[in-house]
This record gives C-alpha cells, sequence and structure tokens, in this order.
C-alpha cells in the first residue's frame, strides 16, 4: 500500500463512530446543563449575566479524534454596562467599562467561589451516574469539570468569554474575510499577558471565523487529525504543544498550499512547517502576528519539541520514500494491517492443515526408517 494509502487507514482509525459520538454528546449536554443550572441556582449576578455556553476547540472544527471525552466550552458573560475593549499589546485588549477596567483576576476569583458550590453527583438520562470533581480553578483561563462514570469519563473546560461584534475589533485586520468577520463575533477572554503580571488583560480569539475559513477544507482537516495523532502517540517529547499550535502552523499555510494534493505530500509538509517554526522559536498568532504562541512554553521546551518533531520528520520522510507501514505504525502508535475475523479462522485452517501435514511426514519418515533397520 502506498504512503497515503496508509495514512488513511491510520485516519480512519481516528475517525469517532456515530454511536460512540451520540453517547458522550448526549451525556456531555446533560452534564453541562446541570453545572449551569447550579451556578444559576448558586448566584444571582452569575444568573444574570450569562448568556449561553459557545463551542470551542477541536469538537468546533471537526478534528476530536477517537474518543468524544473533551468539551471546550466559551462560557459568555454579558454584564449591564457598555463595554469597549481596548488594544493592551499583540493579541491582548483591555476591557473599559467607563469608570473603570474589568479585573481579569477579580472575575476569576468570582467564578471560582460559585463552581467551588458546583453539586458532586449527576444522573443522567440514560443511567449513568457521574462524580463531578473541580480540577483546573481558573487560575489559567478555564475552569475544569472532571465527570468520572462508571463507563466513561468526560472533561469540560469552561472559559469565560466576552463576546463583541466584528465592528469592535481592536486589532489590526486579520486575514479573515469581511464577510466572515461581520457575520460572525470574536471573544475576549481572560488571561495573563506573556511576562507581565497586569491584571486587565484578556486575550482575543474568534473560533468560529477560524471554522468558516477552514469548512470546506477536508485535507486541511485530515492533515490536522493526522499531526494530533503524531502529537498524541509522542507526547513526552513535545511538552505543551497544543491542538491550537498544529491548527496555527496550518492556518498560516491557508493560501498557500493546494489542498487538493495527496494526504502523504501534506502531511510531510505542514510537519516540516512545524519543525521549522520551532527551530525559530516563534509561531505567530493567525489572528495578531505580533503574538508568538510558543511564549507559554519554556526555551528548553521549545528545544525538546524541536528534537522531537525533527526526528519524526525525519520517520516520515523515510516512509514516504519507502512506502513502510511498519514506521508509520511506530509513529502513531497504531496497527495499520489487521486481520478480518473471516481472514482469521482461514489462516487458523491453513496452519492445522500445516501441522496436520508435518505429523503426517514425520510419522512416515518414522515407518521408513523402522523398515530400513
Amino acid at each position: 500500500m502506498s504512503f497515503a494509502g496508509n495514512l488513511q487507514k491510520i485516519l480512519e482509525k481516528f475517525l469517532i463512530s456515530g454511536k460512540l459520538r451520540c453517547v458522550y454528546t448526549e451525556d456531555a449536554i446533560e452534564i453541562q446543563n446541570f453545572v449551569m443550572k447550579q451556578l444559576k441556582e448558586n448566584d444571582q449576578t452569575f444568573r444574570e449575566v450569562f448568556e449561553g455556553l459557545s463551542l470551542g476547540g477541536s469538537y468546533l472544527d471537526g478534528v476530536k479524534l477517537v474518543t468524544p471525552d473533551e468539551f471546550d466550552m466559551h462560557m459568555k458573560l454579558k454584564f449591564p454596562y457598555e463595554i469597549t475593549p481596548e488594544l493592551y499589546g499583540d493579541g491582548f485588549v483591555c476591557l473599559d467599562k467607563g469608570f473603570e477596567k474589568i479585573n481579569r483576576c477579580k472575575l476569576q476569583n468570582w467564578l471560582r467561589s460559585i463552581f467551588e458550590k458546583v453539586g458532586s453527583r449527576v444522573t443522567t438520562s440514560r443511567g449513568e451516574v457521574y462524580t463531578l470533581k473541580y480540577v483546573r480553578e481558573g487560575y489559567g483561563c478555564a475552569h475544569t469539570i472532571k465527570a468520572v462514570g462508571n463507563t466513561r469519563t468526560i472533561s469540560f473546560d469552561f472559559v469565560p468569554a466576552l463576546e463583541f461584534p466584528g465592528s469592535q475589533w481592536p486589532l489590526a485586520t486579520p486575514p479573515i474575510p469581511a464577510e466572515i468577520r461581520n457575520k460572525w463575533p470574536w471573544f475576549a477572554i481572560p488571561q495573563r499577558y506573556p511576562g507581565e503580571k497586569n491584571k486587565f488583560t484578556f486575550k482575543v480569539c474568534a473560533p468560529t471565523w477560524e471554522r468558516e475559513r477552514i469548512k470546506d477544507l477536508d485535507n486541511f482537516k485530515n492533515v490536522l487529525r493526522l499531526m494530533k495523532g503524531l502529537r498524541d502517540a509522542k507526547k513526552k517529547g513535545l511538552p505543551k504543544l497544543s491542538s491550537y499550535m498544529l491548527k496555527t502552523v496550518l492556518l498560516h499555510q491557508l493560501d498557500l498550499v493546494d489542498w487538493q494534493q495527496d494526504l502523504g505530500t501534506l502531511l510531510v509538509a505542514m510537519w516540516a512547517h512545524l519543525v521549522d517554526h520551532l527551530h525559530k522559536g516563534r509561531l505567530a498568532f493567525f489572528l495578531a502576528d505580533g503574538h508568538n504562541l510558543f511564549s507559554r512554553m519554556s526555551p528548553a521546551e521549545v528545544v525538546k519539541c524541536y528534537v522531537t518533531a525533527n526526528e519524526i520528520l525525519t520517520k516520515l520522510r523515510e516512509a514516504q520514500k519507502t512506502g513502510s507501514s511498519l514506521l508509520l505504525e511506530q509513529l502513531f502508535n497504531v496497527k495499520i494491517q489487521e486481520f478480518k475475523s473471516s481472514e482469521v479462522q482461514e489462516l487458523k485452517a491453513l496452519l492445522k492443515q500445516f501441522h496436520d501435514a508435518r505429523k503426517t511426514f514425520f510419522f512416515i519418515s518414522f515407518l521408513f526408517l523402522s523398515k530400513k533397520r
């Protein structure tokens, strides 16, 4: 089988079955609704400002791998006063509410205080009982709830988000068509500006803008799935290399690449771009070129990622040249060639015939030797 054919086989193993997606999604919706209901019951202010949830991350882009057990949710908040986003630095804003700026740390402390009151157990309509654990308490960006059931675990990252129309975009014009920016909103989410202790900074993000930009590019998504698969298989050697970083590598190539090329050619080319970014120690935020996404990693982590990614690139090129499925199995930590049950039975029958024939041969040889004696 060709290099591209082997990659297609691997890709098929990453796809989520419809039945599995349905079960996880149904439970996830019930759990997230339970959490939001609890937050509203426990705090009147939250009840007044909560505007709903908006899906983000790999699930929004349709590139989640194997098991749909992690959900990134933007928790939209709308306060009863006018808020103006003001440019602070590349990819970051401060939110001016007229008389003062919104304090990111106070916002997170308030949300933390009500997340801590969320009930610890929920039973879904299917009868699955989940124990809820508040495991990441908004000290970075997200408030993470882990729901542990008898047969599955589902994780939710609830990220506070203030929503704005495209007309209030405070940065330089991003590489997104105007019709998309005018139709869909962007968010300001609480995040510290790299290298500073300013309590008033928020990072801009526009997941729907990016989704609309790539929605008709199937090979873009397939390459991203494969890159995520490589990252997951070699996670120890690729510390803090996030799915969004991988996606950003591809976003920068959107208008520079023919996405109708075969999967193998595209994967090697895109992974080579990742290696190049790691070698330079810089990966510009797609929506704000001045912000380096690698600033969230230490220099040592960037070097470690570069070394591992470069080793992977060498093996990918070798697999592309030789067509070796074994190399790809080692890289992705999956089996490409698997026997069907009918093939297994046929193989067993052949082995039995061989075994019987071997016994017959030795028996005849024994009789022949006995006669000679």
